[in-house]
C-alpha cells in the first residue's frame, strides 16, 4: 500500500467516525419530538357528574419525552346509526409532561348514544403544533 492509499484510508475512517458521532447526537432529539400520528393517546370513560350531566373523564397520554401544551380534544356525539350528531373542541388545562399524562373531565354533548374522542391539536415543547387524527369510540 502506498502512502497515498494509507492517507485516503485514514481520511475515510475519520469521516465515517465523525458522521457516526453526528448521527448519534442528532437522532435522539428528532426521535423524541411528538409528531401528528400516535404522539398522544386518549383514555376515557363516560360518567355522570353530581347533577346527573354526562361527563367524559380520562387522561391524555404523551408517548414522547417532550412535554406538550395547549392540547385540544374533539368530542363527537354519535347516534345509534353511527352518524355524528355534534362535534365540540375543548382545551385541556395544563401541560402534558413528556412520557406522562394529564387528567381531564369535561361535559359530554347531550343526546348521543356514544362518543368519539380524539386529540384535535397540540403544541410541542419546541412550539410546533400538530393535529393527530386517531381516536376511540365508546358507548
Amino acid at each position: 500500500m502506498t502512502r497515498l492509499h494509507v492517507a485516503v484510508l485514514v481520511a475515510l475512517v475519520r469521516l465515517v467516525a465523525s458522521l457516526s458521532v453526528a448521527t448519534l447526537l442528532v437522532a435522539p432529539a428528532s426521535a423524541a419530538e411528538p409528531d401528528s400520528v400516535g404522539s398522544l393517546t386518549v383514555e376515557w370513560a363516560m360518567n355522570r357528574d353530581a347533577q346527573g350531566y354526562p361527563t367524559l373523564q380520562g387522561y391524555i397520554n404523551n408517548l414522547y419525552d417532550v412535554p406538550v401544551d395547549n392540547v385540544t380534544i374533539r368530542i363527537d356525539g354519535v347516534d345509534e346509526a353511527g352518524q355524528t350528531l355534534s362535534s365540540e373542541v375543548m382545551l385541556i388545562e395544563g401541560p402534558v409532561p413528556g412520557d406522562g399524562r394529564t387528567y381531564f373531565e369535561v361535559l359530554a354533548p347531550d343526546g348521543a348514544t356514544s362518543y368519539r374522542v380524539t386529540v384535535d391539536s397540540f403544541e410541542s415543547g419546541a412550539g410546533a403544533s400538530a393535529s393527530p387524527s386517531e381516536g376511540a369510540e365508546r358507548r
